[in-house]
């Protein structure tokens, strides 16, 4: 099933206490900062980086007009760790609380970094599909915006990636 994830409340395992500041005035995407000030247990992945941990950040970008999410991890120094891109069906900013939101459609895209570009949930998308969660057309347009979101990351022209996130680090 489709997820409706709301920026102010993801990501926030084995996170005690954080700040979170929302900036609407984008004229075609939101963006939200998260800053980690008490942190059970830092998020640690495969390669042995510290995703999140104490005095950590991670910046989200919601395009409006894009099927995905972006999510840009920095550490306390303000550094760019990682990106992480959902792949959604929607995004908008939710009627009842105000907040921006991404409709996740399973499959997600990460750079490294050092660079390396990784397509992760594959085989979620297609079991969505078999189990009747998402439709053929719902995976194709996945497929679609991987291989745009892919292109773009290539040739350096992704316009979210290469906005000054780091003006939004306190």
């Amino acid at each position: 099933m489709i997820k409706r994830k709301l920026i102010s409340n993801t990501y926030l395992r084995d996170i005690d206490k954080y700040e979170l500041n929302i900036y609407f005035d984008k004229e075609d995407y939101y963006i939200s900062v998260k800053k980690f000030i008490d942190v059970r247990k830092p998020f640690i992945i495969e390669t042995g980086d510290c995703l999140i941990d104490n005095g950590y950040y991670i910046v989200e970008v919601i395009p409006k007009n894009e099927n995905y999410a972006m999510r840009v991890f920095f550490n306390d120094k303000k550094q760019r760790l990682e990106y992480y891109f959902d792949i959604t069906l929607n995004n908008g900013l939710d009627e009842e609380s105000k907040i921006p939101y991404y409709d996740d459609l399973f499959l997600d895209v990460t750079i490294k970094k050092n660079g390396e570009i990784r397509i992760l949930d594959e085989e979620e998308l297609i079991d969505a599909f078999n189990k009747n969660e998402i439709t053929k057309e719902e995976v194709n347009l996945a497929n679609i915006t991987k291989d745009k979101l892919l292109e773009s990351i290539k040739n350096n022209n992704n316009k979210y990636m290469n906005l000054s996130l780091e003006e939004y680090l306190k």
